[in-house]
C-alpha cells in the first residue's frame, strides 16, 4: 500500500474503534476522510481482506462478546455495539462464530 493508503486505513480503523456502537456507513466514513467510497473499498479488500461492513461487523461481534462476558443482556448487548436490531445481530453473531450469542453465554 502506497503511504497515503497506510495513513487513510490507519484514521479509518481508529474513527472505527471509537465509533463502532453508531450508525456506521461507508458513505458517511468516505465525506468524513473526504474519499470515495469505491477508495475505501478497494484500500478496505487490499488492507484486510474484507469489506469495509465485514470488518464494521466482526469488530461490533468482538465488542459483544467481551460484553456477554461480562454479564450483559443479550438484547443489550445488540444496541450497544451498533446492531439496530437483535435478530441482525443474533444472525451476524451465529454466522461469525457458529453458535448463537445464548449458547456463548452457557459455554462460559
Amino acid at each position: 500500500l502506497k503511504a497515503e493508503d497506510k495513513e487513510l486505513m490507519d484514521n479509518i480503523l481508529e474513527y472505527v474503534e471509537h465509533h463502532y456502537a453508531e450508525k456506521l456507513t461507508l458513505s458517511d466514513v468516505a465525506a468524513r476522510f473526504f474519499v470515495s467510497e469505491s477508495t475505501i473499498s478497494l484500500t478496505f479488500r487490499k488492507k484486510m481482506g474484507v469489506s469495509f461492513y465485514h470488518w464494521v461487523t466482526q469488530r461490533r461481534l468482538i465488542a459483544a462478546k467481551v460484553l456477554i462476558e461480562g454479564g450483559a443482556l443479550l438484547e443489550d448487548v445488540a444496541q450497544s455495539v451498533g446492531f439496530s436490531e437483535y435478530s441482525s445481530f443474533f444472525r451476524a453473531f451465529k454466522r461469525e462464530f457458529g453458535i448463537s450469542p445464548k449458547q456463548y453465554r452457557n459455554l462460559l
